[in-house]
Parts: structure tokens; sequence; C-alpha cells
């Protein structure tokens, strides 16, 4: 189905892993987790939707899953380096790929459970996120293995683009039967099912449709790319990750400007992942009908496919990091844009995405190469180790910041969002002063 010719064996196979990991990251974290979610916690709750107390409780359940967000992404920034060290000696990058997907696969499934409470729901949802992100930190670290540097920039944006196209074919056949429901077609009483029941089974459909789809692209990897940078076995290779570790993180803060662009990317990609992970939740509390945040989704899925492409190719023409500049006032428009959005304008939430669409893909892949052409091969799983710590810890902040602030008697959502707009300067001030330099590697 995706031929991609002018790639190589490998670099096609690592690409298939983005066509193959995008749909979890679509169908599962952006759109129907968060959606049975909210709706689990509040029958779990006992809230009708005339109660008077309804959207106080909406808020609340809200909340919760936005200071999950921020502990799930703590997690994982604390385990990311300790993966990314370790997985540097023979064999070990493979080994712990295979083990962390194995298990994101199976708590994907279980997720399609529909007799589960919210608070195992949760538990689940966090063991498979936290699962899912570190098979990324791998996949990141697997580009120096696939390909030549003068290609980083191509091939990182190729894996996004076909990423958001390809999520969207899963994402189409597992909807089918959700819309059914929505719509009336498969009516309360089917199988002997009340309508709870059978969103929260067409939700888990929707679930599994996107693990086997996650099982299938995943093969090309599994099968011909290999660690080609590694060390040798020690006799305590644990121990001599985390020494490796502390000498990498001294190392890295000598490195200014690797260590500044860090920073840099922890600021920025901070408001890319919570627009990915928030979308369908702060949509939910703008006001947004949950149709028209799928339309919305799938809009950003179609736009993000050909930008994230382009943006691979521009960078030839006006530098990876002018790029970058362009994503991050993308954002802020958007951010901007949000603050805006009340009952009566939940249509500006389609020109968020199309704004959104332009940038998202384009500014991840970049971020990954041109951070990628940075570090000297030989540590390249330590530097992506960190690489994703900073990725991840931008994952904390800005849902907490969210959380916090949305409270009626704070912001409210509308301005919570529009804090987001900090973390964006901060990124751009610092990213005036980084170099790009080459650092080679004295072991």
């Amino acid at each position: 189905m995706f031929k991609l010719p002018h790639l190589s064996k490998k670099e096609r196979a690592w690409v298939l892993y983005d066509v193959a990991n995008s749909a979890f990251i679509l169908t599962v974290i952006t759109i129907f987790f968060p959606i049975l979610y909210q709706m689990v916690y509040m029958n779990g709750q006992g809230v009708a939707e005339e109660a008077a107390n309804y959207q106080e409780v909406w808020t609340r359940g809200s909340q919760i899953f936005k200071y999950l967000t921020s502990a799930l992404a703590l997690t994982v920034a604390i385990l990311s380096p300790i993966v990314g060290s370790w997985s540097n000696y023979h064999g070990n990058k493979k080994k712990f790929f295979k083990l962390f997907l194995g298990v994101a696969m199976v708590g994907g499934v279980g997720l399609a459970i529909p007799t589960l409470g919210w608070v195992t729901l949760l538990v689940i949802f966090f063991i498979t996120s936290m699962n899912y992100n570190l098979t990324n930190v791998l996949y990141d670290a697997f580009l120096v293995d696939v390909t030549t540097e003068d290609r980083m920039d191509e091939v990182s944006a190729t894996g996004y683009g076909w990423g958001y196209i390809g999520s969207l074919i899963p994402f189409f056949i597992g909807i089918i039967p959700y819309a059914l429901v929505l719509f009336g077609v498969i009516k309360v009483g089917f199988l002997g099912m009340d309508s709870y029941m059978l969103e929260r089974v067409t939700i888990g459909i929707a679930f599994v449709v996107s693990i086997v789809w996650w099982l299938i692209y995943s093969l090309p990897l599994l099968r011909e790319v290999d660690q080609t940078y590694n060390l040798e076995h020690t006799g305590n290779n644990l121990g001599e990750s985390l020494k490796r570790l502390a000498k990498t993180f001294k190392e890295i803060r000598t490195y200014r400007y690797i260590f500044m662009f860090l920073i840099a990317y922890l600021l920025y990609i901070d408001v890319v992942n919570s627009v990915i992970r928030l979308a369908t939740n702060i949509g939910g509390d703008l006001g947004v009908e949950a149709m028209t945040m799928l339309g919305v989704v799938v809009m950003v899925q179609v736009i993000a496919f050909p930008s994230a492409i382009v943006y691979g190719r521009m960078t030839k023409r006006f530098g990876t990091k002018n790029m970058i500049f362009y994503g991050i006032g993308v954002y802020a428009i958007g951010v901007i844009t949000v603050f805006f959005i009340r009952e009566d304008t939940t249509w500006m939430m389609w020109i968020v995405g199309a704004l959104i669409g332009t940038a998202q893909g384009g500014i991840q892949s970049i971020s990954r190469s041109y951070f990628a052409k940075m570090v000297p091969k030989e540590k390249a799983n330590d530097f992506f180790g960190f690489f994703s710590v900073f990725g991840r810890f931008a994952g904390i902040f800005s849902p907490f910041i969210i959380a916090f602030f949305q409270a009626p008697d704070r912001l409210g959502i509308n301005g919570a969002v529009l804090v987001l707009l900090v973390p964006l300067a901060l990124a751009t001030i610092l990213l005036v002063f980084v170099k790009d330099q080459k650092v080679e590697y004295v072991g």
C-alpha cells in the first residue's frame, strides 16, 4: 500500500513505523480515549446532563485527565534517558523496542474492554501510553541507523507525513460502528445494549482496529532495521549505562548549542504535545460537539500529510531553524484563536485545525532531524534519550497549567490556553542564539 520508491529498504521500513504508530496516537490518544474516559467518568458519578452541577463535575473529570497526562509525561521523562542509555549496547535497542511495543499493544486491546470503571481505564491507559512513548524513544534513535545525515530532514519529514495520512485509514475503518450508533442506524437495544454500552463497545472496536494496523506496519521495521552504532556488552550493562548517563548529562551541558536547543525544544514542543494529546478534551471544554471535533482532527491529519513533507523540503531553501520559527509562529496564532472561541463561535475550531495542520507534523519532524544532525552517531541513543526527556517533560507543564487555570474561579479554559503563548515566546528567544554545529564524539 505504501511503496515509497524514493526511499531505501531501511528508510522505508523506518517510515512505515510512523504509519503504524500514528494510528494509535490518532484513534486512541487524540480522539477516542478522551471521549471514552469522560463518558465513563460522568456515568460513574451518576450525574445526568440536565443536572445543575453537570458542568462542575465535567470540569473536575477533565482536570483529572489533564493531571494524569502530566504524571504520564513525568514518568516517561524519567525513564527515557535510562532506556536510551541502556539501549546503546549491542542488540538492546531492538530487544527493548519489541518489549515496549508488545506491552503497549496488549494494553491497547485492554482499553477496549467495555466493563472497566474510569479508574481502571486510566491505569491501563497510563501503562499503555508509557510503553508507546518508550518505543518512540528507540524509534527516533533508529534514524541514525537507517539513513545518512544529508537525508535525515527528508526521511524524518516523510515519516511524519505518511504517518498522518496513513493513520486515517484505520481511523475511518474503526469509526464506522461508532458513527452508525451516533447517527441512529444502530439503535438502542441492539444485542441487548443500552446507548452507553453501545458507545463503549463501538469505541473499543476502533481501538482494536488501530492496534491491528499498528502491528502490521511495525513488521517491516522489526524485520529490516538493526542497530548499527552500538557499544559492546560489559559485565553490568545497566550500571555502566547509568554511569554513562551521568557523564552524558555533564557532556551535554558543555555542548552549549545542544543544551540551548533542548531547552527551546522543551518549551515549544510542550505546546505541540498538549495540542495533540488534549485536542478532543479541550474541544469538549469549549463546548465543541464531538462530531465537529472528529471532523477537525481528520482535517488536521489531511493537511498535515503534505505539509510535513513540504517542511522537510523547505529546510533546504530556508534552513531547518527558520522552519522551526515558522511552526512556532503558527502555533501562537492558533492559541490566540482558541482564546476567542465560545459556544456560539465553535466554528473557529476549523480555523485552528487548519493552522495546526500546516505546522504540526513539520515542526516535530524537523526538530528530530535537526537534533540528529547535531549529535555524534556513536552516542545517538544517549543523546536521543535526553532529547526524549525534554520532549516528555514538555508534556508535563502545559496540561498541568491548563488544568490549574481552567477552573471557573480562575481564568477558565479560554484564558488557560492563552497562557501557552509564554513558552512559545521563550522558545523563540532561545532559538535565536542556537548555532548549527556538528559535534564529533571522542570516546
